[in-house]
């Protein structure tokens, strides 16, 4: 795939696409404050969605084939949802995006040059690989640590399966490092398990969403450091998943 590009799954260096130059906005926020006579106070501001935009040429072997080239182009690009975009020049890593532009014009028949956009409404970037880390509770409360890359807060899942019957628990779930602590009132069988969807603010209960009962913050992780996660009312023969992929700014 090199110079090439990866959408929704397909290569499309496949159909003769390759990248001759690419740039990308700058990670931004909008930055909302009230200017008073001699100061200005700031609030709380939100990440401007990305744009990742590219300079880019489709060959063929003869025109019927080039213009079955862009024709397969364009199926797989445009979509009513964002897809995976991976660009092998920033390998391992992957963004969420949606076409927004893709025009040009023919050089010769052999030739075709024009521009390829993507618009990105959530900004940040997410490794290919998933990670997955078991950890055993064997002790009320305990507090286990899991060490992050990248360089954006990140929202896990959190799977706790019960290693025993567990009645009328007030389980709490705290990053120690983000003051971030979810409550969850409630009963586990042994072997239950009770999901903490920290990117869908849900939790589930064997499968089902069990919200009726739950207070607190969904804790995130933090970048690029070990992360203390307390787990307090979940007795000492638990164990607690934690998955998520490494984002990115």
């Amino acid at each position: 795939m090199a110079n090439s590009i990866e959408f929704n799954n397909v290569d499309l260096g496949d159909y003769g696409l390759v990248v001759n130059s690419a740039s990308t906005n700058r990670q931004a926020q909008d930055i909302n404050f009230q200017r008073l006579h001699d100061k200005a106070y700031a609030f709380p501001s939100g990440k401007q969605p990305k744009i990742i935009a590219m300079e880019v040429s489709v060959t063929g072997t003869s025109r019927s084939n080039l213009d079955s080239n862009l024709d397969n182009i364009n199926l797989t690009l445009v979509t009513d949802t964002s897809h995976a975009l991976k660009r092998d020049a920033l390998s391992g890593r992957y963004w969420n995006a949606l076409l927004q532009v893709f025009e040009g014009r023919y050089y010769s028949a052999v030739l075709w040059r024009g521009i390829l956009v993507f618009m990105c409404a959530d900004p940040l970037a997410y490794d290919n690989t998933q990670t997955s880390s078991d950890h055993l509770i064997n002790a009320d409360p305990d507090t286990v640590i899991e060490t992050t890359g990248g360089t954006a807060y990140i929202e896990p899942v959190y799977t706790l399966t019960a290693g025993e019957g567990l009645a009328a628990i007030t389980l709490k779930v705290e990053n120690t490092d983000t003051a971030e602590e979810l409550q969850w009132i409630g009963s586990l069988a042994n072997t239950e398990e009770l999901e903490i969807n920290v990117p869908l603010w849900i939790v589930y209960k064997e499968g089902v969403a069990d919200m009726a009962d739950v207070s607190g913050q969904f804790p995130r992780l933090k970048p690029a450091q070990a992360n203390n996660i307390k787990v307090t009312a979940f007795s000492t023969t638990g164990t607690l998943n934690i998955t998520y992929r490494d984002t990115f700014l």
